[in-house]
């Protein structure tokens, strides 16, 4: 059963397809966090380093948005060149604005942008060393018809964990307390 035509499809994957490539690594950064503050009684990322992380994570398809898996396939933004580049960027970022913890923000920023190309590779493929090498990584283990699912999912997890933070937050200050 088809859900769209191909072209309504490309144009909705692409729009709605980037809200798990954004939330995804928030996502993972919040479950992260609250481990933190369960385990030490603190937080390992700073709390505005969150949406820098879904910046970071929907960054190739910002860099060059395409519509079909062949604009993909020929994106700059989605190779190993890219994610090589990206490092320097990453650590960058994370010592301007987070002044400590530079390492832990930088691996973040990365791994998000790193993921990104991940579930693109699981989602109909990618072409990691173009220009010089055409061959493309692929898979279609997620099909288009449960792209929305996995944003919702992404989504719930997001506001699951940013629900879940500061109840985490208080019973690590009330273990403090006695």
């Amino acid at each position: 059963m088809r859900l769209a035509s191909p072209a309504v499809a490309a144009i909705l994957g692409r729009i709605v397809f980037v809200v798990t490539h954004a939330l995804a690594p928030v996502a993972a950064c919040l479950a992260i966090d609250i481990a933190g503050i369960l385990r030490r009684g603190g937080r390992v990322l700073p709390p505005w380093s969150l949406p820098v992380v879904g910046l970071f994570g929907a960054l190739p398809d910002l860099c060059t948005p395409h519509l079909s898996l062949e604009a993909r396939y020929a994106s700059w933004s989605h190779t190993v060149w890219f994610l090589l580049g990206l490092v320097p960027v990453a650590v960058a970022v994370a010592a301007c604005l987070g002044r400590r913890a530079t390492a832990p923000l930088a691996a973040a920023f990365w791994l998000a942008a790193a993921l990104h190309l991940a579930t693109d590779a699981v989602c109909g493929g990618i072409a990691p060393l173009q220009p010089w090498r055409a061959d493309v990584i692929a898979a279609r283990w997620v099909p288009f018809r449960w792209w929305l699912a996995g944003d919702a999912l992404f989504l719930g997890l997001t506001a699951l964990g940013l629900w879940l933070r500061p109840r985490a937050e208080a019973r690590a200050i009330d273990r403090r307390r006695g």
